[in-house]
């Protein structure tokens, strides 16, 4: 099995096991839009064109998740003062509470997946990918 193939079932598989989770918790949306609501989490005051950058998406298809994300009160749409075509996407309260929430799970799954590795393993591990990632820029 080349590498690219059990890096790829790895991600595959922790993000099952997410999805799980998450599900369980009695949420109905897919693991996407969690990334989104991660997004808006780390960036304040970010717009509808920069999340679609970010997300290597159409505006139209940032505009129908963000529809979703209102729908379920986990994000709201503000209009710039200056522009009325410039909208803000904030998260709600509940938005707030939901990432913290699947952060948990995700950083419980971590833990519980690198119980008996080596912290000298996992350098090696994350020193692997850093030089990975430098090369693909």
């Amino acid at each position: 099995m080349n590498i690219g193939y059990k890096m790829g079932a790895v991600i595959k598989s922790i993000g099952k096991v997410l999805h799980k989770s998450v599900m369980d918790g009695g949420n109905e949306l897919s693991m996407e839009y969690f990334l989104l609501l991660n997004i808006l989490y780390d960036h304040d005051n970010i717009i509808q064109q920069d999340l679609a950058i970010l997300m290597h998406k159409d505006k139209s298809a940032i505009l129908r998740q963000i529809d979703v994300l209102e729908k379920h009160k986990l994000a709201v749409r503000i209009p710039d003062s200056d522009d009325r075509r410039k909208k803000t996407i904030v998260l709600t309260k509940d938005g707030m509470k939901t990432v913290e929430r699947m952060r948990k799970i995700e950083a419980d799954l971590f833990n519980s997946l690198l119980k008996e590795v080596s912290e000298n393993d996992l350098k090696t591990f994350e020193s692997v990918l850093d030089k990975m990632k430098a090369k693909l820029g």
